[in-house]
């Protein structure tokens, strides 16, 4: 059920009358240049209509004492039919609501981390919503309100988004995930951070303290500043004692995109070393003491501890030819990657919707989700590689590289490089 954060009920004081009758005759003057936009479609002026409805609710809650302003905040399996029903809705009005909602969200149950709000007209004959508003993420919500002529008309609203580039330039302290963390970097980059350099470094293993690690990406700010999603990440940067490895993003003529070195070679492999982030190796390709078994056996797999429910993801592009139970193994996926290439994946919680026997997936997709099911004594990813029938040390074999940038690409990434140089000293400059 819903948790009710706020509910009161406002009346009208008389020394608020000569604040109100100003308010009003400009809401009347608003109002009627506000309807002659509405005549001839959708208004201009997007601000315009939100003080509009900012105003009228204002006016509503002042001269209705029969109004609750309620604010909640959902529970996961709420819907909005019972939200209304726990106000004493009429039925009525409830269906009416619900079929204006539809015009522009989809109605299921709700969100752990959404909010409705409510402005509730109760009266003798039953209570009727007068406005309601669903978040339906940090940026886009949608109204449903009572118009002049008192039918529920709907509102999507969005917030307009600046894009920002944002320079971060840290020094590894206790893992990458946690300093990235500190150091503000949201989790969306980070992942996309994990799958680029997934390809050459072991995030666990590679990665010491007082490593350096520096990104240039894009932020989408609202008015206020604050960070509502990221873009790409524009230039990367990870330096140690053994190398230094520099990405720039290169933008194809046909829109798609790409990380290069300086010199214009792929980062990417046809696999990827890792396909999880933020998880420990914990047991290598090799000879080993079985943890069930007891005795010592070949471990022709890599395995990755993590918590359970982590996304797995397909270490390559290429065609599922395996997805369900297999002994041992417990949940299992098998992906054929090429007639040489074949990787599977082992102990998994479940499946990722719509993977099986059959599915294209593509490099970095999540397939599934990291579990301890068949012969397990703990949360673990099993993960093989297999070439040409014969599994393989995933972290130790050599893959090739995709193709490097030839022709007019190289000439345009060279452009685009400068371009990138140019805007992270500009960056780094207004830091100092």
């Amino acid at each position: 059920m819903y948790k009710k954060i706020l509910s009161y009920r406002p009346s009208l004081r008389p020394s608020l009358v000569f604040l109100i009758i100003p308010v009003l005759v400009i809401f009347i003057f608003i109002s009627k240049y506000f309807d002659q936009y509405s005549e001839n479609g959708e208004s201009k002026d997007q601000e315009l209509e939100n003080n509009l409805i900012t105003v009228k609710d204002f006016l509503f809650n002042q001269f209705n004492s029969g109004v609750t302003k309620v604010e909640l905040k959902v529970r996961n399996g709420d819907s909005i039919q019972r939200i209304l029903y726990d106000q004493k809705i009429s039925p009525a009005d409830v269906n009416n609501v619900i079929n204006a909602l539809r015009r522009e969200y989809n109605i299921g149950t709700l969100r752990n981390d959404q909010k409705v709000y409510l402005i509730v007209k109760r009266e003798k004959n039953g209570n009727f919503v007068s406005r309601l508003t669903v978040n339906i993420d940090n940026i886009t919500s949608v109204h449903v309100f009572l118009n002049k002529d008192n039918v529920y008309e709907t509102k999507r609203v969005t917030k307009i988004l600046t894009k920002k580039n944002h320079l971060v330039e840290t020094t590894i302290d206790r893992g990458i995930y946690r300093t990235a963390k500190q150091s503000g970097i949201e989790n969306s980059i980070v992942a996309q951070f994990a799958r680029l350099y997934g390809f050459e470094v072991d995030f666990q293993r590679d990665l010491k303290k007082n490593d350096k690690i520096k990104i240039f990406y894009e932020r989408y700010l609202d008015d206020d500043g604050v960070s509502q999603r990221t873009g790409n990440i524009i230039y990367s940067e990870i330096t140690n004692v053994e190398r230094n490895i520099i990405l720039y993003r290169y933008e194809y003529p046909n829109g798609s995109i790409a990380y290069f070195t300086p010199e214009g070679k792929s980062i990417e492999k046809s696999l990827m070393r890792t396909p999880i982030n933020g998880a420990k190796l914990s047991s290598r390709y090799g000879f080993r003491i079985h943890p069930i078994l007891g005795y010592n056996q070949m471990h022709q797999g890599t395995d990755f501890a993590a918590p359970i429910g982590t996304p797995v993801m397909a270490s390559g592009a290429g065609t599922v030819e395996y997805s369900g139970w297999k002994g041992g193994y417990g949940k299992f996926i098998s992906v054929r990657h090429s007639p040489v290439y074949q990787t599977n994946y082992a102990h998994l919680q479940d499946y990722a919707k719509g993977i099986r026997r059959g599915t294209k997936v593509q490099q970095g997709q999540v397939i599934g989700y990291l579990g301890s099911t068949g012969s397990s004594t703990g949360p673990h990813l099993h993960y093989e590689v297999i070439v040409n029938g014969k599994k393989e040390n995933s972290q130790t074999l050599k893959l090739p590289s995709a193709a490097p940038l030839e022709g007019n690409n190289k000439n345009f990434f060279e452009i685009q490089k400068r371009n990138i140089d140019n805007l992270i000293l500009e960056s780094s400059n207004k830091k100092k």
